[in-house]
């Protein structure tokens, strides 16, 4: 996985959140990993004020921990978590993919297309760094889908299920056929939505979003030393 270069020396706090937190989404700080405020404002070269300030929001959003007599830890990911996670995204999005086949608009079906390009393009050619270029669009589409639904709390939920760690970095454990089977999968799921094909859309979703969960789950009962 490609590491992510330091900030500009002036960085604001908002700067260093955002580094560290793509950081842990994209799996480059595991979970369990120790975040050390004296390191990181030295690889960073800015005080550790803006860091501190940086650790109290993603304590906010869950991404890091307080732990007695070790520090600041990224936050477990555990079996329960991915089932939760994708259980709960599987529901709603699926759902989203149905109200997006009755109420989409045309510039919906246009951004959709454009997106779908995209992703083929890069899962096709494959520049340096192409699986954060991927994460984005795929980001992109799964909004986009819940856009077109034109339902404000269902996109509140959705947001807060998509934004989390593993699930944004989920590319980055995929083969190279899987990365090609999302590709047809977001293909199929915006033909359905052109098509006002409902009950095909929620179908199709729902397989996606399970797909993808059963693979972050296998991966990390590969991994050694994986909390249950």
């Amino acid at each position: 996985m490609p590491r992510l270069t330091s900030i500009n020396a002036r960085g604001s706090k908002e700067d260093v959140y955002a580094l560290l937190r793509k950081r842990i989404t994209l799996g480059e700080y595991a979970p369990g990993t120790r975040l050390k405020e004296m390191a990181l404002s030295e690889e960073l070269g800015i005080s550790r004020t803006p860091i501190r300030a940086a650790f109290q929001r993603l304590r906010q959003d869950g991404l890091i921990q307080s732990v007695p007599n070790c520090g600041v830890v990224v936050a477990p990911w555990t079996d329960g978590d991915n089932d939760e996670i994708f259980d709960l995204r599987a529901h709603l999005e699926s759902h989203a993919a149905a109200l997006a086949a009755e109420r989409r608009q045309e510039e919906h079906l246009r951004q959709l297309d454009r997106l779908n390009e995209r992703m083929a393009a890069l899962v096709r050619q494959r520049p340096d760094d192409f699986l954060t270029d991927l994460e984005e669009v795929n980001r992109r589409f799964h909004q986009l889908v819940v856009q077109a639904a034109s339902s404000p709390r269902l996109a509140h939920f959705v947001a807060s299920l998509i934004d989390v760690p593993r699930v944004i970095g989920a590319f980055f454990y995929y083969t190279p056929k899987e990365l090609e089977n999302s590709v047809q999968d977001h293909l199929a799921i915006a033909r359905a939505i052109a098509q006002r094909k409902g009950a095909l859309a929620r179908s199709l979703m729902e397989d996606h979003i399970r797909t993808t969960g059963n693979r972050l789950k296998s991966q990390r009962q590969e991994a050694p030393d994986a909390p249950d």
